[in-house]
């Protein structure tokens, strides 16, 4: 049965300046699909969500959740970090991203709830050991289906309150905690608190 359906969009798309790029990722994934040799049917049902959501999804028509983008970037041999802008190596050792001009994408919890917003920190080059971005999340958003993939993950809170879920144990995290784990164990967190959350989380190697 799908276990995704169309919703609306909600909460942390007011959190980021209007002058920072929002990425549209229909396209991309539709590239990648196509690239892939796969239909939308055959995504879908390895997804397991509906047709309909994909092609309105590749549209931008609607907004995934962080699960079920986690299962499409997978099923389509791609990652999050390569939905983003890419950007051409520059001579300058250190890549600079000002305040306010960060790329980022925003995701639907679940349906008629608040979403969750990534904020690419840094470019994903070829050579890349590093994925760093930071995740905003409303009030009550979050909730997502736990995901798994290779590698390991660390966080700092920035603000507000997550429960963070790693295996069967739920871990309240506050403004200053930091954390660390493989991500190979089934994750996920949400944002019970009446304000916005925002958490610097950095995965290595960048699977996620």
């Amino acid at each position: 049965m799908p276990r995704e359906t169309e919703a609306g969009n909600q909460g942390v798309g007011k959190a980021m300046s209007e002058t920072a790029p929002q990425i549209r990722i229909g396209g991309r994934l539709r590239h990648a699909r196509r690239t892939r040799g796969l239909s939308m049917k055959q995504v879908a049902e390895t997804v397991e969500c509906s047709e309909s959501f994909i092609s309105k999804l590749e549209r931008d028509k609607v907004q995934p959740s962080l699960s079920l983008l986690h299962r499409l970037v997978s099923a389509l041999g791609i990652n999050v970090s390569s939905l983003f802008d890419a950007t051409e190596a520059e001579d300058d050792p250190v890549y600079v991203v000002r305040s306010g001009m960060r790329p980022h994408i925003h995701m639907n919890a679940r349906p008629n709830s608040p979403g969750v917003q990534l904020e690419q920190l840094v470019p994903l080059g070829p050579m890349s050991l590093l994925q760093a971005n930071i995740h905003v999340v409303a009030p009550q958003g979050g909730g997502h289906d736990t995901i798994t993939h290779v590698g390991e993950e660390m966080g700092f809170v920035l603000e507000g309150v997550i429960d963070l879920k790693v295996a069967d144990r739920v871990y309240r995290l506050e403004p200053g905690d930091s954390f660390l784990f493989h991500s190979e164990l089934p994750h996920a967190y949400n944002n019970p608190g009446e304000t916005t959350a925002r958490i610097l989380w950095v995965n290595t190697p960048p699977t996620f």
